[in-house]
């Protein structure tokens, strides 16, 4: 499981196996929008109201790059390492 809080994700990096899940979960008390945004999926936006999470499988291999696409900018981003 993966936090999406402040402006940061919890933890930012993540190592896992081939075809596990990664959930998200967004955990911000501030109530400030988040994603979970990678080359192959998107959260879509992530709030408390909604109370928000997002399931992804990783069925490959490899280093995945993830973001908040609204937070980027202000380093909100993270790594799965799938072997």
């Amino acid at each position: 499981m993966r936090e999406v809080t402040g402006y940061r994700f919890s933890p930012a990096t993540l190592s896992i196996s081939r075809c596990d899940w990664v959930k998200a979960v967004y955990a911000d008390s501030t109530g400030v929008p988040h994603t979970w945004t990678g080359a192959h999926w998107d959260s879509g936006s992530m709030s408390a109201s909604s109370n928000s999470s997002y399931t992804y499988r990783f069925t490959s291999t490899g280093t995945f790059d993830f973001v908040c696409s609204y937070h980027q900018a202000a380093g909100m981003t993270g790594t799965v390492k799938v072997t």
